[in-house]
């Protein structure tokens, strides 16, 4: 289930909360007042945004390629013109 921060605009207490996703509290735990409201989260998934393994993109190796297929086609390109 996971785990949702609410907090009371009364007393401005926050706490953590865990349900499934459905569900809502509506009263305060600490006040019981009803003006409790869900607070937005963030996820975040660490094992994405480490950059010290990161395995190269796909297609990486292809793009490089063709880089420099055009940079020895121009090349030879130059080389032909400067023949005739």
């Amino acid at each position: 289930m996971p785990t949702y921060i609410y907090a009371c605009e009364d007393c401005l207490e926050e706490w953590k909360e865990r349900h499934s996703m459905h569900e809502e509290i509506e009263i305060c735990v600490v006040c019981e007042s009803k003006n409790v409201y869900r607070k937005p989260s963030l996820f975040c998934n660490l094992s994405k945004t480490k950059t010290d393994n990161r395995k190269p993109k796909v297609g990486s190796h292809v793009k490089e390629f063709i880089e420099k297929s055009k940079d020895e086609l121009k090349q030879q390109k130059t080389e032909l013109k400067e023949r005739t």
